[in-house]
């Protein structure tokens, strides 16, 4: 039989070893990918289907129509939803069914570190009464839009059978700082891709006047667009969402409460991502 030195016997020996774990990387490497398969780690991007975003439709018999504009009805692929936080309080969420709302955007989030005490409540509310919930964040510059991204997350883990995720930008609130206008965009960019590589599908935008006003910044591009309009519909054609009142009366709310209009077949083909495009930023306007 062949002798080998100690020098070649621990050679001998560390090869071995290396090769065992070249080995056990690939098994491991392996079992990942079929973990990853099985339990889906990592989202597939929303497509644009009829099966998403399921809303029931408003019956024509339904108070709800009660609080659209005078002489406006619902047209094809319109139907009628609330918008709620904890400041609702309480909600019976089979009488707002009753009335005829098939959505809800209910409020996760503010800034960084404020969770709204109803969401979970009012989620399972809301599904529990066959209301398609959307979860809603109100954005606020006094916290880094990274930070703000994982508070909302945190509260509201990707679902596939909800509405997409909205922004709301506004100047109400707890926070008065401004940051320049490219600063703010940044950390609006930051939170956008945060949540909607998290969630597969773009985000719903909604800005109020005087937020424009201040920044100029583009608000939404191919984004969905969530827009007030209290007189009639919104006068840009191709909105998704839009408020028609803040003071609604709705069964099973005490107080009043926003009103809304949804075009599904617009949100789901502008929360839908083009394949192959991770992020949607905007750049500063001149």
């Amino acid at each position: 039989m062949p002798s080998y030195s100690r020098a070649q016997v621990r050679r001998r020996q560390r090869l071995v070893l290396a090769v065992a774990a070249v080995i056990l990387l690939l098994l491991i490497g392996g079992c990942t990918r079929l973990l990853i398969g099985v339990f889906g780690d990592g989202r597939s991007p929303f497509e644009a289907d009829d099966e998403a975003m399921s809303v029931p439709e408003t019956p024509a018999d339904a108070a709800a129509h009660e609080q659209l504009p005078e002489n406006i009805v619902l047209e094809a692929d319109e139907v009628m939803g609330i918008d709620v936080s904890s400041y609702q309080q309480e909600i019976d969420w089979e009488q707002v069914a009753g009335d005829g709302y098939g959505f809800a955007y209910i409020k996760a989030t503010e800034g960084a570190g404020y969770t709204d005490a109803r969401i979970r409540e009012n989620w399972e509310g809301a599904q529990a009464a066959g209301i398609t919930p959307g979860a809603y964040h109100y954005f606020t510059l006094c916290s880094p839009g990274a930070e703000q991204a994982e508070d909302f997350l945190a509260a509201v883990p990707p679902d596939d059978t909800a509405l997409p995720p909205a922004l709301d930008l506004e100047f109400d609130g707890a926070c008065d700082e401004r940051p320049e206008a490219d600063d703010a965009q940044a950390e609006i960019d930051a939170f956008t891709a945060a949540v909607e590589e998290a969630w597969g599908r773009r985000m719903v935008i909604y800005s109020s006047s005087q937020w424009r006003e201040h920044y100029g910044l583009p608000a939404t591009d191919s984004r969905p667009d969530w827009l007030y309009a209290g007189a009639g519909r919104p006068g840009q054609d191709d909105w998704a969402v839009w408020q028609l009142r803040f003071d609604g009366e709705v069964s099973g709310i005490e107080g009043e409460v926003d009103i809304d209009v949804a075009r599904i077949e617009v949100l789901r083909d502008h929360a839908e991502i083009p394949s192959g495009e991770e992020e949607l930023t905007h750049a500063p306007e001149e």
